[in-house]
């Protein structure tokens, strides 16, 4: 083999390598849990996450909908680090809505 092609192969293994590590080291968690919501509750958007959370999701919203079409039923929820700070949409537009 040609020594260019090797320190090639080499180099991109090292890349790989640090990669891979980097990926198993961020902040991130997942529940399997089963949404319920009483009639009630539902309509003011409290949802329960298995015994020990509770979600409000306005009324409408996606997230609304896709809760109260999950009622009874187990869904997985993965948790990660979002990854930095972002702009608000006020900040953005200058505060121009």
């Amino acid at each position: 083999m040609p020594k260019g092609f090797t320190w090639a192969v080499a180099a991109i293994l090292i890349a790989a390598a640090f990669c891979i590590g980097r990926a198993s080291d961020r902040d991130e968690t997942s529940l399997t849990v089963q949404v319920s919501s009483a009639d009630h509750e539902l309509q003011e958007g409290y949802f329960s996450l298995g015994e020990f959370a509770t979600m409000m999701a306005k009324p409408g919203s996606d997230l609304y909908r896709f809760l109260s079409r999950q009622r009874g039923k187990r869904i997985k929820i993965t948790m990660v680090e979002d990854g930095g700070p972002t702009l608000t949409k006020l900040q953005r537009d200058g505060g121009r809505n």
